[in-house]
């Protein structure tokens, strides 16, 4: 068989090849479905063994080939086989992750059956028109990271960032930031054993209160500020009732030593680090690499399995509501095993939260794909918003019923009858597909994997996983040590210009020791009329400023950690100072150290930016190196898109004109010879005939069809021998058949040409930085703030 070509230039997935509908045979006609298509979400469903797994990994696979980013959560450990795709198709490669036990039952050694798996996996891969060049192209568009959520045998979540403050547009949308709320609020109580209605419980309405105030006020939380807000709320009513009435301190009191609990748990250690929870960071490396996020959450119990995806859910939703519209996919959801999540007849935390996203998410750009083995796991009105079933073997007739109720509310007019029909003939790795955007259902065996698929991957098998990229934590400021030395009871007498500071304590102290250090603040704006630019950063750095503290150089300052505005005017009782430099003693010298972080923020200060010229694309202040790869990823599908649609509709009109012309010559063969029993389809002509099937419909492009118009014509020559005009009509057949086959190859040209035309690789990124005016640096101020001697990193 011929190579396949490049579809994954063409934003089509290649699931696999269509089953002859006479004989249920698979046939030589690939399966390819638009990308696009995904946008309006889909759902994989079988029972076990029907090969879901398979479908879902090949799906996504698909999705790396055409640098398609994605999330993707893992409740079983099955997905993690995306890890394990390799190129070079060596015994050495799969010899970690073979089964030993069935390597004794066939009498072979581990190194025998790791040869042997190998070599399957060739001849299986050959089979379907692939190769390890095909896993290589996958390996070098997208990077793939897997993540254990409460575990650090992967990369650890921290999932202490998840209260903090939305970005200004989420709180400005009503809608979402009380979805975003719940979603961290509901996580917070299933994880200490509360399912809490949100508009019963008190518990939900006090914390959702509490969340509200502080991200409407821009301010971020930590779970121990939090408790600490439960305990004293920032504000005196709940609703129409004063707090002690609707809330008393005793029931607060309990709910913050529950929410203590979790905090001082050892086990919470593990949620507390790792990577923040980014998503920008999940779908796009710095370098703007799209990356695969595997979220394995199969070691967690069911309230931390809840707890995570709800928050990830939630962070999500605010994600996408960052974005601008999109009709192409940006990028993808899946969610393998669905069950407990999205039940019809209950509402876990995660429930609302994918409802809205299965709603909304469309016209982001962001496609979502459920896998679950029965569909009754799965909500009713959910199902509404699915444009893409596959659906596998079902065990029962009731579940096809709920199938075919569920494709009716989302596919329009279906013949009922002819699905259920087609759903009988399943066997493993077969799949009926039904789509919004195709008129006629298709059964499909599936393609075979490029990754290996071992079966479910176990915490302690992650360890060992060949080595994918990571997304790195947020780093603790480190900052240069001081020297020591012995406090003194008393603060030193400093000239009256030099205000001081004190960083208070995080408890209660009996005595504290202070050090020094000389803390500069200023805002610094960064003006462009042309770019639209009026922004303004707020810069506080900070030096060392002890004894032997002799020069001070702003351009070796670090961040502070604490700002300036949080430091207390007085220091605690019992305290002792450390000595400071000399230089502080002298006011000239304070004006001179003004003066001169003055001058550093002007020539050294830039708020730096990323642009691609061609596209006339720049980055906005504030905008992450991965949100501008995002973005620019996002521009060119959309003129990529754009001209595929010109192309389409250029194609497609002179596709359907041959196709008339050749279903009224097949017509005249029919009625002089009778029916034409379908052989064996020529393999250039099912390609173009997949191509257009896959872009324009499937109205008279069957397999069926295909084959009769390549093989019926020697077959009808023999029955009308005696007619004079039998020639005319194979030539007429032939010649059709060669002109649909050149517009075939016309067309897969000409969208391998735009999708080369507009590769993200060919849009390199550029650096550039704008510089403030001497006269937009203001509020320059330089204060001692004192420590306590203890370590903030």
């Amino acid at each position: 068989m011929q190579n396949l070509p490049d579809f994954e230039k063409m934003d089509l997935f290649y699931l696999g090849r269509e089953l002859d509908a006479e004989n249920n045979k698979t046939s030589s006609l690939p399966l390819l479905y638009k990308s696009k298509n995904f946008t309006t979400h889909g759902v994989i469903l079988g029972m076990t063994g029907s090969g879901k797994t398979g479908l879902g990994i090949s799906l996504l696979e698909e999705a790396a080939l055409d640098k398609i980013p994605a999330i993707i959560i893992d409740p079983k450990g099955d997905m993690a086989n995306l890890l394990l795709s390799f190129p070079d198709l060596a015994p050495g490669d799969f010899s970690p992750w073979i089964d030993t036990d069935t390597a004794k039952q066939r009498s072979q050694t581990p190194e025998e059956f790791a040869a042997t798996t190998a070599e399957s996996w060739r001849k299986g891969l050959a089979a379907w028109g692939q190769d390890g060049e095909r896993i290589r192209r996958m390996r070098e568009h997208t990077e793939f990271s897997i993540f254990t959520p409460g575990s650090s045998a992967g990369q650890p979540v921290s999932v202490l960032d998840s209260l903090q403050a939305p970005v200004d547009e989420v709180i400005a949308d009503d809608e979402i930031l009380a979805e975003m709320v719940n979603s961290a609020v509901s996580s917070l109580l299933v994880l200490v054993g509360i399912k809490a209605d949100p508009l019963k419980s008190r518990q939900h309405i006090l914390l959702s209160s509490i969340l509200l105030a502080h991200w409407r006020a821009g301010k971020d939380l930590d779970l121990e500020t939090l408790i600490g807000a439960v305990v004293k709320p920032p504000f005196e009513r709940v609703g129409v009732f004063p707090l002690e009435n609707f809330y008393p301190q005793p029931g607060r009191m309990e709910l913050a030593m529950q929410l203590n609990n979790i905090l001082a748990s050892p086990s919470f250690a593990a949620w507390t680090k790792g990577a923040p929870m980014d998503i920008d960071a999940f779908l796009y490396t710095k370098d703007g690499k799209p990356r695969h996020s595997i979220f394995s959450i199969a070691h967690l119990g069911d309230e931390e399995r809840m707890f995570f995806v709800t928050l990830l859910l939630g962070r999500l939703l605010g994600w996408m509501r960052r974005q601008q519209g999109s009709s192409g996919l940006r990028c993808l959801l899946y969610m393998d095993e669905i069950f407990g999540y999205f039940p019809p007849s209950a509402n876990p935390p995660a429930k609302k939260t994918m409802m809205l996203l299965l709603k909304q998410a469309r016209a982001f750009g962001l496609g979502i794909v459920l896998s679950t083995q029965n569909p009754v796991d799965l909500d009713y009105k959910g199902l509404s918003n699915i444009g893409t079933w596959f659906i596998g073997r079902l065990q029962t007739r009731q579940d096809q019923d709920r199938v075919l109720a569920g494709i009716s509310g989302g596919a329009g007019n279906i013949d009922k009858s002819q699905l259920r029909a087609m759903m009988t003939k399943m066997r493993a790795r077969t799949f009926l597909l039904s789509s919004t955007h195709r008129p006629d259902p298709v059964l499909f065996e599936t393609r075979w994997a490029l990754s290996y698929l071992k079966g479910p991957i176990s915490l302690q098998d992650i360890g060992r996983l060949p080595a994918a990229s990571t997304v790195k934590e947020d780093q603790p400021v480190m900052v240069a040590s001081q020297e020591a030395g012995h406090a003194d009871e008393n603060a030193p007498l400093l000239p009256s210009i030099l205000t001081q500071c004190f960083v208070p304590t995080p408890a209660p102290m009996e005595t504290v020791c202070y050090r020094p250090w000389l803390t500069g603040s200023a805002r610094v704006r960064f003006f462009n009329r042309k770019r639209n630019i009026d922004q303004e950063e707020k810069v506080c750095l900070r030096l060392p400023a002890g004894e032997k503290t002799m020069i001070f150089n702003w351009r070796k300052a670090v961040a502070s950690p604490v700002g300036i505005e949080e430091c207390l005017a007085d220091a605690q009782p019992r305290a002792g100072f450390f000595p400071v430099s000399a230089e502080l003693f002298d006011k000239k010298n304070i004006t001179v150290l003004k003066r001169q972080l003055a001058d550093y923020l002007y020539h050294e200060k830039k708020l730096g930016l990323l642009r691609v010229p061609s596209l006339k694309l720049e980055s906005r202040p504030g905008e992450s190196e991965e949100q501008f790869h995002l973005r620019r990823a996002a521009v060119l599908r959309e003129k990529k898109e754009e001209q595929a649609a010109k192309i389409e509709e250029r194609f497609g009109r002179k596709q359907r004109q041959l196709q008339t012309r050749l279903e009224r010559a097949m017509a005249r063969l029919d009625k002089e010879k009778g029916d034409v029993k379908a052989r064996s389809v020529d393999t250039a002509l099912s390609f173009g005939v997949a191509i257009f099937g896959a872009f324009f419909g499937r109205k008279g492009l069957s397999v069926t069809n295909a084959s009769r118009s390549a093989r019926g014509v020697r077959s009808a020559g023999r029955l009308m021998k005696e007619k004079g005009d039998v020639q005319r009509v194979e030539q007429e057949i032939d010649r059709l058949n060669q002109d649909l086959q050149a517009l075939a190859m016309e067309l897969q040209d000409a969208l391998m040409h735009i999708s080369e035309r507009f590769d993200p690789d060919g849009y390199p990124v550029e650096t550039f930085a704008l510089t403030p005016r001497r006269n937009d640096i203001y509020g320059v101020r330089v204060v001692l703030v004192w420590e306590p001697d203890f370590d903030f990193s």
